[in-house]
């Protein structure tokens, strides 16, 4: 009888759990339903307008309707289509009667999702569908491809009832992301993904005064530098605020090439092409002047920054490519990263005074680090990852063998020093089959090299560098171990610069840090 009360009991228990369980599946359906859902009002308020007012979806459906294909790139980036039906933006604030004064625009989605636009970027400046944006464009992604501005039509913003992401075909659209605000682009490259506003359901009209973008700074800053040197420009943000430069002189604007495709937030997700859309300028061979300017949503255009470099005429531009070991050269022995065969510290030419010079004579001298053919070290130029990983190989003595071989570099004439530094777990590549071994190394991935072959302890606390949220996620320990440990320091500035492609002085620098802790 007891054996057949305790069947009866645990049945009981299975059902109820059942039932709980069922209970809670049906609230999270319900729940995700609801933010799923259109949005049914539309609140226009604010101290921007005269009259706020809730607009219910059936107003705005009885409202004329507008529909409008919009070409669209995103911070990914790539490009879309979009299509939507819906009612003019400015006709919507003309019946709440904005303000002469207003000048932000804050929308808010159902999700708490927000985007801030200035009232003139909006509103006053013109805004183009560009029919070819899309041409020049060979595969998926691509968005830094610039297209043609041929055949620019203009176009309003909208609050779109029904729209399509992806498609310029207006038989797919649908009301499941609406209500959306829609825009045209300002300029054929323009980034405006991030401001198709979803699930829409507020717009704060707003008399705030507009803040101003940071202008951008550049590494190396303005000055002398040697022939092949690569300039890195960076803002604190990094994101939706896009550097604009220009290399001949002219002031940059919206039609300027964009230095910052990728947007920081998916700086992890695309490291493998991130070199390739966000590159430094060069190399610069010749006297040259940078002007850069941020533009962005929500603020005023930043100040422009000028930059200016100019290059000894004692290096000609047709001695700045790097020298690799084995390359079809006359100086086979004396390559980049080989020690100069004859008196190596009478021979360099451009390193007295330097402030790196006792490194760089130390490594000469070790054979960690070699000059180049012409006599010179070019302390100042950029370095690339299979340089920075071959000086690694030589300084720490890593004889692992069997390492992988990356599809990227099975003829590149680091090959052998790449694969001992991934047997040693120093390097990593991009993914499987790229090492990326000619992509200039970043101060960040430099500090993930160096504390990985000097095993230095990795410490969890915060960083106090003014930039320090620019470091990747996957870096933040390393750099804050190898700073901590006085092997990578910071600038003057108290930035650290983790995007900002390292020099030879820095990476040399680096390894004799490390060297001394050993």
């Amino acid at each position: 009888m007891q054996v057949i009360k305790n069947k009866a009991v645990c049945h009981s228990l299975i059902s109820l759990l059942a039932l709980l369980l069922l209970f809670v599946l049906f609230e999270c359906i319900g729940t995700s339903a609801v933010l799923a859902a259109p949005s049914n009002s539309l609140e226009i308020c604010g101290d921007g307008v005269k009259n706020p007012t809730t607009f219910t979806r059936a107003q705005l459906e009885d409202m004329p309707q507008y529909q409008q294909v919009y070409s669209s790139i995103n911070t990914w980036p790539s490009k879309k289509w979009y299509v939507g039906k819906g009612v003019h933006l400015s006709e919507l604030l003309s019946l709440v009667g904005i303000k002469d004064d207003a000048r932000l625009l804050k929308f808010t989605s159902q999700d708490g999702y927000t985007m801030t636009l200035t009232v003139k970027e909006l509103l006053v400046d013109k805004r183009y569908y560009f029919p070819h944006f899309n041409d020049n464009k060979i595969g998926d992604g691509e968005g830094n491809i610039a297209g043609s501005s041929q055949g620019a039509e203009l176009v309003e913003p909208i609050i779109a009832l029904i729209s399509v992401e992806g498609s310029n075909n207006p038989n797919y659209m649908n009301d499941l992301n609406t209500l959306v605000l829609m825009m045209g682009q300002r300029a054929v490259t323009e980034q405006t993904g991030n401001a198709f506003v979803k699930y829409l359901n507020k717009i704060e009209v707003l008399t705030s005064e507009v803040p101003k973008w940071d202008s951008p700074q550049a590494n190396p800053g303005s000055g002398e530098v040697s022939a092949g040197t690569m300039i890195a420009l960076s803002t604190a943000r990094m994101d939706d605020d896009k550097i604009y430069y220009t290399t001949d002189g002219s002031t940059p604007n919206l039609n300027s090439p964009i230095y910052n495709w990728i947007a920081k937030r998916w700086w992890s997700a695309r490291a493998d092409i991130l070199g390739t859309y966000n590159h430094p300028i060069g190399p610069i061979n010749e006297n040259t002047t940078i002007k850069a300017i941020t533009i962005g949503p929500g603020k005023e255009n930043s100040d422009v920054a000028t930059f200016t470099y100019t290059v000894p005429v004692s290096k000609p531009a047709s001695e700045t490519s790097i020298v690799a070991p084995n390359e079809a050269t006359n100086y086979p022995d004396q390559a980049l990263e080989k020690p100069l065969q004859s008196e190596p510290k009478a021979t360099l030419t451009d390193v007295q005074n330097h402030w790196a010079q006792k490194n760089i004579n130390e490594l000469i001298a070790s054979g960690i680090a070699g000059g180049y053919p012409d006599s010179s070290f070019r302390p100042d130029n950029t370095i690339t990852r299979a340089e920075f990983a071959t000086m690694l190989v030589k300084a720490f003595n890593l004889q692992n063998q069997g390492g992988k071989v990356f599809a990227d570099s099975e003829q590149h004439w680091a090959k052998e020093y790449i694969s001992r530094a991934t047997a040693s777990g120093v390097v990593s590549g991009y993914d499987a089959e790229n090492f990326g071994p000619d992509k200039l190394i970043t101060r960040e991935q430099m500090a993930v090299m160096i504390s990985k072959a000097a095993k230095l302890v990795l410490k969890a606390e915060a960083m106090h560098f003014a930039d320090s949220a620019g470091i990747s996620e996957w870096a933040k320990e390393a750099v804050l171990a190898a700073n901590q440990s006085g092997i990578v320091k910071g600038y003057p500035d108290n930035t650290i610069r983790p995007q900002g492609s390292a020099t030879r002085a820095e990476a040399v620098t680096v390894i004799v840090n490390a060297l001394t802790l050993k």
